[in-house]
């Protein structure tokens, strides 16, 4: 048995914490899986069979679960009987790919095998076996993560659920950075096939709007620069991401209502704020302005200064027009 099968056990009982297979966290999806990508609710619903089956998942037994658990859990609407037998349907039809290079094969296979769902929604129950394969898979792997089960629960869109799940995975590495092709990355948060074909969609409906909603709701900070154009195109990004020193503001987002967090969030977009801290490399909109300002300053120093000039002068780093005061300064610090 490997150890993601253990860390399943070991966090069953912990109701904030959940642990899924690094085969999951850092899988892409295929281009069949794209033409029709699970919803965010499937994808919670997935959190939640795996949460339930904990360190039992990888045998070959029938998991239950009571339908009334959906109204006790912050990010689910109410659900009816036809509402969880449609994202049962979804998970089923949802193909994964394993390459076994020991046996010498690739497995196709999906999550689950077989799903039921009570008539009676009031004390009914939902009942489910995980597919052979995927439980091969689970029962061998060595590679996990430990997520916030809150956090995922939190999300309101499959991009931002994928993107904490990907980062949930890489958080331990000692380098913080991670280089992606925009196709790959597509692929990864389950861009549907026809969607989102230009990398300024792509960037504010999916990427921008995922970071956005992972730094509010989860444990990390997250961004991101260009690091590749091929004709003018987007072509390579750079990932980047940090753990938050306090985390009880993002508890409080967790727990609230998620009316309440669209609204925070587009208060925060409205009040553009310049980085308390390092350097701008990893945020593309102040790089933008640095370099329409003609500045070729190192971005760690450039930032540095930037805040020391406003604390000599007690500006505020949200401070009204914080945007013009910084392409200003650059203009006037001028090349090195």
């Amino acid at each position: 048995m490997g150890n993601a099968v253990n860390i399943a056990e070991t966090v069953s009982t912990r109701p904030d914490e959940s642990a899924k297979a690094g085969e999951m966290l850092d899988a892409r999806y295929t281009a069949n899986a794209l033409r029709n990508p699970p919803s965010l609710q499937a994808l919670k619903l997935q959190d939640m069979l795996m949460k339930n089956a904990g360190g039992r998942i990888a045998e070959d037994i029938w998991h239950s679960m009571p339908l009334a658990a959906f109204q006790k859990v912050q990010g689910f609407r109410n659900l009816t009987h036809e509402d969880v037998v449609r994202l049962f349907e979804e998970l089923r039809g949802v193909t994964m790919r394993h390459v076994n290079y020991e046996e010498g094969h690739t497995a196709i296979y999906g999550m689950i095998a077989v799903g039921r769902v009570d008539m009676d929604e009031g004390n009914g129950k939902l009942r489910y076996q995980f597919d052979a394969e995927f439980r091969k898979v689970i029962e061998k792997s060595d590679l996990y993560a430990v997520l916030d089960y809150r956090a995922g629960l939190a999300m309101s869109s499959r991009y931002a659920h994928r993107l904490h799940e990907m980062i949930s995975f890489r958080a331990g590495r000692e380098k913080q950075v991670e280089r992606f092709t925009v196709e790959d990355l597509r692929a990864r948060l389950g861009v549907q096939t026809g969607k989102l074909k230009r990398w300024p969609d792509f960037k504010v409906k999916a990427l921008d709007r995922a970071i956005e909603e992972v730094n509010q709701s989860s444990r990390f900070v997250v961004s991101y620069r260009v690091t590749k154009r091929e004709r003018r195109a987007t072509s390579e990004i750079e990932l980047a991401w940090k753990v938050k020193p306090d985390q009880a503001a993002t508890k409080r987002e967790q727990q609230a209502h998620s009316v309440a967090r669209k609204g925070r969030l587009a208060e925060a977009k409205e009040r553009i704020a310049f980085p308390e801290s390092g350097g701008i490399a990893y945020s593309p909109h102040w790089l933008d302005l640095k370099r329409a300002a003609g500045c070729n300053k190192d971005n760690e120093l450039i930032a540095s200064d930037f805040r020391r000039f406003c604390r000599e002068r007690n500006i505020a780093l949200d401070a009204h027009r914080i945007e013009k005061l910084f392409s200003d300064y650059c203009a006037k610090v001028g090349r090195v």
